[in-house]
């Protein structure tokens, strides 16, 4: 029986990578968008950015004995069976992409405003109304591996991007 595969996605900087790694690899195979799209041949770098065919990302195809993950902010792309979408407070946000190399004003402010309108909800929407989700808020971050590992267990009975919609995280709110 084929194992699941669950996407962590979200916007970057929100703690995809940090948390993929905490998972067990006796339990978890572990794969990066960029790890499939070059398996795929849809990646290619342009002027220092990684450019990726996302459309061609849903032709991977997982064989594997362990339950698949798929980290990035694309991961969403891939054809997986879940969702599990990381998000964090834009001022923090804010912090952790100034300290990363290649993240210019323009970059941080792009995407800090991405997570502050959930951006990613409308393609989550567009692409996978019916799959089921977990949104986390990575803020402050200490459950969320046990949390993920609950979801994981029993993700087919959870709500839908679509049903979940009403209950997304809102920066804007206050």
């Amino acid at each position: 029986m084929q194992k699941p595969i669950f996407a962590i996605t979200g916007s970057p900087g929100t703690g995809k990578t940090t948390l993929s790694s905490q998972l067990s690899p006796e339990r978890f195979d572990c794969f990066t968008v960029e790890q499939i799209a070059t398996q795929l041949g849809c990646i290619e770098h342009q002027e220092g950015d990684l450019i990726i065919t996302t459309d061609l990302l849903s032709d991977w195809n997982y064989e594997g004995d362990k339950i698949a993950i798929i980290e990035g902010h694309l991961a969403h792309h891939c054809t997986v069976d879940a969702l599990i979408l990381l998000r964090c407070h834009p001022d923090e946000l804010s912090i952790r992409l100034s300290k990363r190399d290649g993240y210019d004003a323009t970059k941080i402010q792009n995407n800090i405003e991405w997570e502050m309108i959930a951006g990613i909800w409308t393609e989550l929407l567009d692409r996978s109304p019916h799959l089921p989700i977990l949104e986390l808020d990575m803020t402050n971050a200490s459950n969320a591996q046990d949390s993920i590992e609950l979801f994981m267990s029993q993700y087919e009975g959870e709500k839908t991007v679509q049903e979940s919609i009403p209950l997304a995280i809102d920066w804007l709110e206050g």
